[in-house]
């Protein structure tokens, strides 16, 4: 329900984005099928990608595990009340995920390693990270 919500939220702001001269790129972790069907499925009208060996999210220092707390909970009804059910879980359950912004030499601008389900890097701070021409 989270990468549901998560790309919904981009796709909301994508104009936004682009008008900023930058991208949205996910990468899950999951089959390349499963990556597809995502797409498909959800209207992700951003490139994604699939690294099911989750070497990425390693590189990146993104947690896993699985813990619930009242803040996993209260996220978990944030995402239920904008329409985004569980379905059956594809790929890694257990690794979360993030957001890094890079800017054009490859610095990180912004970095966000969810620490539980639900998460999420606040969207105004992700979109205010992006450089102004």
């Amino acid at each position: 329900m989270f990468c549901r919500e998560q790309a919904a939220r981009f796709n909301e702001r994508l104009a936004e984005i682009k008008a900023l001269d930058a991208q949205v790129i996910a990468i899950g972790n999951g089959t390349a099928l499963m990556a597809s069907d995502f797409v498909e499925r959800f209207n992700v009208r951003f490139d994604v990608y699939t690294d099911p060996s989750r070497k990425s999210y390693d590189a990146a220092g993104m947690v896993r595990g699985l813990k619930v707390t009242t803040t996993g909970l209260k996220g978990a009804w944030r995402a239920l009340k904008g329409g985004h059910i569980q379905g059956r879980v594809r790929g890694d359950a257990m690794q979360q995920g993030g957001i890094i912004v890079l800017g054009r030499n490859g610095e990180a601008l912004f970095t966000h390693s969810d620490r539980e389900a639900g998460d999420h890097a606040d969207l105004e701070a992700v979109v205010a990270s992006l450089p102004r021409a």
